[in-house]
């Protein structure tokens, strides 16, 4: 099966050209072809995207889609993809050398509608101390770097997701589903995101497998700001931000409190004083850990009480790419 693999870029022509250098040493096949979207770069990206498609194995294909976000990107790279597989990275990401092979090991599985696979970090620094991330890196602290691994056994997804920067799924039924949520979707200036978790259960809500395998796997740069804690803190208020926009697509569950559920406010509650007690003890990593909870909660008050977000946060229509 032929494959197009997908990049939506902005303004990192270096981390790109790193990106695409990783990429020329995939084993291609008749049929693939790598395109890249310039969602509004004004840097070098089009003259190293040229470099590369010079020397380029495959095609190279390059897009300009000037309206901000990355969902509106990678929707204007599927209008042009030809691969019968999309194959999702960033431009910050290194590929392993058999990412590829492995996608297609894992697509010759019929059943297969969609597959991704671990993340693992590039440190442009040394890690805080804080910072402790589990061997297993899935947890709360590894997903504002856009982490994961679930482990070394092929897994079902179910309720766990796989990551934009590492996802492959079948053309035909990425465009069956809607494609990427636009309302979901990464905006500059914001921290939303979601739209992949959101990809990954319309996948299965249609029926479909999407699986998690340990052997198709990438690497992710992981900047010094990104280490931050009030990085981390703004992350989790933009998930609350995000969830609450995904649940507003459910009927509502158990108890809320003017629209908000009523475990978050006790969850808030409790992790605010955990936080303060966690500080006080001098364990720093278990106070960001219950304060990420307090954001998380803010952020998710904050979005269904319309303190945020002035642009109707709404799902596209069905079917729409």
């Amino acid at each position: 099966m032929s494959i197009s693999v997908i990049i939506a870029t902005h303004n990192r022509c270096n981390l790109l050209d790193d990106c695409l250098t990783h990429l020329a040493r995939q084993a291609f096949i008749p049929g693939d072809e790598i395109v890249v979207v310039n969602n509004g770069s004004i840097d070098g990206t089009p003259a190293v995207v040229a470099r590369h498609a010079r020397g380029s194995a495959v095609p190279l294909v390059y897009v300009e889609e000037p309206v901000p976000g990355k969902s509106y990107a990678v929707a204007a790279a599927v209008r042009v993809a030809k691969g019968d597989v999309l194959a999702f990275t960033d431009d910050d990401v290194n590929v392993a050398p058999t990412w590829l092979d492995s996608i297609r090991r894992a697509m010759a599985d019929q059943l297969t509608a969609l597959v991704g696979g671990p993340v693992e970090p590039r440190w442009e620094r040394r890690p805080p101390a804080w910072l402790r991330l589990p061997a297993e890196n899935c947890g709360r602290l590894t997903a504002p770097l856009a982490l994961l691994n679930y482990g070394v056994d092929t897994i079902d997804l179910g309720p766990r997701t796989v990551l934009g920067a590492n996802l492959a799924v079948r053309r035909d039924v990425f465009v069956r589903v809607g494609g990427f949520a636009p309302h979901l979707g990464k905006l500059r200036g914001t921290l939303l995101g979601g739209e992949d978790h959101e990809l990954c259960r319309r996948v299965q809500d249609a029926g479909l497998r999407a699986v998690y395998r340990p052997d198709v796997r990438v690497r992710h740069w992981v900047p010094v700001d990104r280490m931050r804690v009030g990085y981390y803190l703004s992350w989790y208020f933009w998930s609350g931000i995000t969830n609450a926009a995904m649940d507003a697509e459910q009927p509502p569950r158990g108890r809320t409190v003017l629209g908000v559920p009523l475990y978050l406010f006790r969850r808030g509650a409790s992790a605010g004083i955990g936080a303060i007690a966690a500080a006080v003890a001098g364990n720093l990593t278990g106070a960001i850990e219950r304060a990420i909870d307090v954001a998380f909660a803010a952020g998710y008050a904050a979005w269904r009480w319309r303190l945020v977000m002035a642009r109707p946060m709404t799902p596209p229509a069905k079917g729409a790419l």
